[in-house]
């Protein structure tokens, strides 16, 4: 019987997965008016943009916000990564949501811009469905360029690193090879067991619809390659028995973001919630199983893939002290 029950798990997640590729396919971006606190005109205090070493990539544009209520030597650092469709102008953490001001409650903010259908990892090799010219490096930039950058910048080392949908998982992996420098990650409606069957399938889809890169191949290899596992937040269970860690993933109801929901929000943002929950809770049965004692979970009674979730999130891990924990 429980071998059944297994088979069972397997085949109704399998199912979302599938029931979540149109959706991966259309999942865009919001509308643009990028910035945090203060004008593009007037640039508040503690607010930088530079290039930082790709770590064999182009530059890496970041733009940061510095505590302006607290030494920023000794306040918090927070990275926030963006989702599928990154742009190269900004993140999207700065044009879809608030949270760059959270500068102003005694926390430095990090966003690194770019990395369209990256999944913040090193590839094998260029896209070869694009014509790319690069391999992304990702995974690299991470754990040597940023945090050579942040230091440049007076930032204090206490830092947090947060992904959302594509980053979700990311953040985790990225962490746990960091050699510790990132103290905690937080995966926000992530693909948390992205090996699971039907998985690297549907990101391989969803990163061709997005700027035409074949993740499917050309960054950990075939879906059955050892790499995707090496990935999975799920698989890497006991690696991360000593970080923090905040999962959450919404259950496809509309809430407060979406009073009128529209064709876009039942075909997109409904599924890819209910894929992102069902990874969560893949990953959750594996944690307490390995015995993780420092996993926040959240998972409430209504959210579909949308930026202002996201945003409430982060909001709530400032409020509960968790960037400093």
């Amino acid at each position: 019987m429980r071998m059944r029950n297994g088979w069972a798990k397997k085949a109704a997640a399998a199912a979302v997965t599938v029931a979540a590729i149109p959706a991966l396919t259309i999942a865009g971006t919001g509308a643009a008016n990028a910035w945090g606190p203060g004008s593009a005109k007037n640039p508040p205090k503690g607010f930088k943009q530079a290039f930082v070493n790709g770590a064999g990539m182009p530059n890496v544009k970041v733009r940061s916000w510095a505590s302006t209520t607290t030494d920023p030597k000794k306040a918090p650092t927070v990275v926030l990564l963006d989702g599928l469709r990154a742009t190269w102008d900004v993140s999207g953490w700065e044009r879809d949501s608030n949270v760059a001001f959270l500068s102003q409650k005694g926390i430095n903010v990090v966003t690194p811009v770019g990395g369209t259908s990256s999944w913040y990892t090193d590839w094998q090799g260029p896209s070869s469905t694009n014509r790319q010219a690069y391999r992304y490096t990702w995974a690299s930039f991470l754990k040597n360029s940023l945090p050579q950058y942040i230091r440049s910048l007076g930032f204090s080392d206490n830092v947090s690193l947060v992904g959302l949908s594509m980053s979700g998982s990311a953040a985790i992996i990225n962490t746990v090879e960091s050699n510790g420098y990132y103290k905690r990650a937080a995966s926000l409606s992530g693909l948390n067991n992205i090996s699971a069957p039907g998985v690297p399938i549907a990101v391989g889809i969803a990163s061709l619809d997005s700027g035409g890169y074949n993740a499917g191949l050309d960054m950990w290899g075939g879906p059955f390659d050892s790499r995707w596992a090496k990935n999975d937040p799920t698989v890497q269970v006991n690696r991360l028995k000593n970080i923090p860690l905040w999962i959450s993933a919404g259950n496809g109801v509309f809430g407060k973001y979406t009073p009128n929901p529209g064709p876009a929000d039942v075909i997109q943002g409904v599924p890819l919630e209910w894929l992102a929950l069902s990874q969560s809770r893949s990953f959750q049965g594996a944690a307490q199983r390995a015995g993780l004692n420092k996993v926040h979970y959240d998972f409430p009674p209504a959210g579909t893939h949308t930026w202002g979730y996201w945003q409430d999130q982060v909001w709530q891990m400032q409020r509960t002290g968790w960037f400093s924990k």
